[in-house]
């Protein structure tokens, strides 16, 4: 009887935290439908005409900036899994007790470096793009992605390759199998779960960034959703069914990602918790 209660109990907590995210989404969607003198006159309002012509309007520069978005999105993932998986290996072999506090010593400076905020970073990656002739280019701003998302990406992984017992490669290595085939057919099948998750969660965070954005892009070049999100915002009105038009498509990709990878995220990140 007391299991059914707190089953019943537990059901409707997630229903009510089901509807607390789901009615703002709500509310954007239907906001998106308006038009900006309707939202003006009375943003509350429940009983209007529907229109698509802010979708109209802003489709050009939406699908623009998620093109671009998409670019540099897929194109940091995939370089920051070719290093983070084998520097993930290579840290979770411990081969001597001295290199397992070096690793741990590495580790725990990697991990206060993630406590500097962003915005502290970009005066010194200014001056290091700039020196490289890589300011104000797409590889430059990948580049500073890439060095951002990569420690945590590392940190990610590295539970993931604990996990796998050694004897699996200690069987790999009487059968002969050399250390990148040990690799490819144990290392890399076994940790999908944490590839998958880090995968997730470095293209969602590169699809929200917005300090390099906007720091290391010239002015007339597509800008990424998140700045084109920012633009909306003026100092005196806020193009309201623009931004919510915006929104519902710049979201469309993440939800596409989430769906894909719910599963092996959520056991992923049920690993990272457990480790």
């Amino acid at each position: 009887m007391i299991d059914r209660k707190i089953s019943r109990l537990f059901a409707v907590l997630s229903v009510l935290l089901g509807l607390a995210y789901l009615l703002p989404l709500l509310w954007i969607v239907v906001t998106s439908l308006k038009t900006n003198s309707e939202i003006l006159r009375n943003p509350n309002a429940i009983f209007f005409t529907p229109t698509l012509n802010t979708y109209a309007e802003v489709l050009g520069s939406g699908v623009g900036a998620i093109l671009t978005s998409l670019q540099i999105g897929v194109i940091v993932t995939i370089v920051v899994l070719l290093i983070g998986v084998p520097a993930a290996f290579a840290l979770a072999r411990r081969v001597t007790p001295l290199w397992g506090h070096i690793i741990a010593v590495g580790l725990a400076v990697l991990l206060v470096l993630q406590m500097v905020p962003q915005p502290m970073t970009v005066i010194p990656l200014y001056s290091v793009l700039a020196n490289w002739g890589l300011l104000g280019t797409l590889p430059g701003l990948i580049l500073a992605d890439i060095a951002l998302l990569l420690p945590f990406s590392i940190m990610l992984l590295r539970p993931f390759a604990l996990a796998i017992p050694s004897a699996l490669y200690e069987a790999a290595d009487i059968d002969g199998a050399s250390s990148f085939q040990s690799f490819r057919m144990i290392t890399v099948p076994m940790m999908m779960n944490g590839i998958f998750t880090v995968m997730a969660i470095v293209f969602i965070t590169i699809w929200g960034e917005f300090v390099y954005a906007i720091n290391f892009l010239p002015e007339g070049t597509v800008l990424p959703v998140s700045a084109l999100l920012a633009q909306q915002n003026t100092t005196y009105a806020a193009n309201w069914n623009t931004l919510m038009a915006l929104a519902v498509l710049t979201a469309l990709p993440l939800l596409v990602l989430f769906l894909f990878t719910q599963r092996r995220l959520v056991n992923g990140l049920s690993l990272g918790a457990v480790k």
